[in-house]
């Protein structure tokens, strides 16, 4: 007989409605009928923090996040600020992108998600650590990172992915590049545009490098000196025939160690795992040794 499990759920209510709040309430009742289970309904970052700080008093098998990618880069950083972050942590994909999901390849159905919750079967998610904050996808520093910030709350929740679509076409058609000064391995570079992954995907099921994806020990570092609409054309044919970005002769590629990123003249915007991380002084990415163990297919 399997043993019966506590699972804890923390549900960020903003990341679905719909057919998503259904797969949710799915699962929660497949949950019910062999094991114990424990719901946090979040609707503010405030609110998640008191439970977060909670869970790291209590007593449980397994942690299980209901959101989008945001919502696991929040609770990626919670676990580790409360000391949880060795607990087995399980994922229901409700979000506007869910790269997570594609990373990981799990079935957006209820009885395929419970299977995996309930197993045994995990593997280590590569941690990256920016500034004082930890990412488990990606960061960019530049274009997208403007998208990003301009995109409303309340319209990508009811566009979708759409919205990136548009803000990405928007931001295409009025490129304005800052640059921003570059260090690593001892090297200083000028660049409009960084993209700092572990991922395999972007934006969707796209993939961007054969050389990392999550589960991997490697973070890759795109450097992109001077952006150009057509150089951004060419990126793009390059993700859908090659789904790699290498061979780009104006691209710059690094396997991370500490990569320093400082501004000219002005504050640095940028995005983490898809959310908007705002404007800095200066930006250290490094890798570290932290890990969060995920249960996968």
């Amino acid at each position: 007989m399997r043993k019966k499990l506590k699972f804890l759920v923390i549900f960020n209510v903003n990341a679905a409605g719909g057919r998503k709040l259904k797969l949710v309430n799915d699962v929660i009742g497949l949950i019910k009928k062999d094991h114990e289970i424990e719901l946090f309904k979040t609707k503010s970052e405030k609110e998640a923090k008191i439970v977060f700080k909670e869970l790291s008093k209590r007593q449980f098998d397994r942690l299980i996040i209901a959101g989008g990618d945001g919502s696991m880069y929040f609770a990626i950083n919670e676990m580790i600020n409360n000391n949880i972050d060795n607990k087995l942590t399980a994922y229901i994909p409700v979000g506007t992108a869910n790269l997570l999901q594609i990373e990981t390849q799990i079935e957006k159905k209820s009885q395929a998600i419970y299977k995996v919750i309930t197993s045994d079967k995990y593997k280590k998610i590569n941690i990256t650590k920016i500034n004082e904050k930890y990412f488990f996808l990606m960061a960019g520093i530049g274009f997208d990172s403007k998208i990003i910030e301009s995109i409303d709350i309340n319209f990508k929740k009811y566009l979708g992915k759409f919205i990136f679509a548009y803000k990405g076409f928007q931001h295409f058609l009025f490129l304005q590049n800052n640059k921003m000064n570059i260090e690593m391995y001892g090297e200083k570079i000028k660049a409009d545009w960084v993209l700092c992954t572990n991922a395999k995907y972007y934006a969707g099921s796209y993939s961007i490098t054969n050389d990392t994806n999550i589960f991997e020990n490697k973070t890759v570092v795109y450097i992109f000196k001077d952006l150009t609409r057509i150089k951004l054309l060419y990126y793009i044919w390059l993700i859908f025939t090659k789904g790699d970005l290498s061979s780009a002769k104006s691209v710059i590629k690094k396997d991370l160690d500490i990569l320093k990123i400082n501004g000219i003249n002005k504050k640095i915007l940028s995005h983490v795992d898809g959310e908007n991380f705002g404007y800095q002084d200066k930006l250290v990415i490094s890798k570290t040794k932290k890990f969060i163990n995920l249960l996968v297919p």
